[in-house]
């Protein structure tokens, strides 16, 4: 299952009891420490039991970026400032994850 958001898109693909999903160039604007910005919302039937954290590539950035994609049980994705201030701005972020479906 594709969905296309803002930019970029997100894909979910249930294998069993197993989701993969893979996020290309997601726009964000992140700014501050554990600053977040909702990206969209993961399918009924693909959500985790439990909170999920992925860490993300950041295009154009040079250095590590303490970013990262949060998934909550409702569904809801967040792209998130793991702490730190190394962003401030828009950003393409891009990241693969697993996890067991509910």
């Amino acid at each position: 299952m594709r969905r296309t958001v803002d930019s970029g898109y997100i894909e979910f693909c249930r294998v069993g009891g197993i989701v993969v999903m893979n996020m290309y160039n997601v726009t964000a604007k992140v700014s501050g420490s554990w600053g977040t910005t909702l990206v969209g919302t993961v399918p009924e039937g693909f959500r985790p039991n439990d909170q999920i954290r992925q860490r993300c590539q950041v295009a154009n950035t040079d250095g590590d970026r303490a970013s990262g994609l949060w998934v909550q049980p409702s569904g809801a994705m967040y792209i998130s400032n793991f702490g730190g201030t190394g962003l401030s701005g828009t950003y393409s972020f891009s990241c693969t994850a697993c996890w067991p479906a509910a």
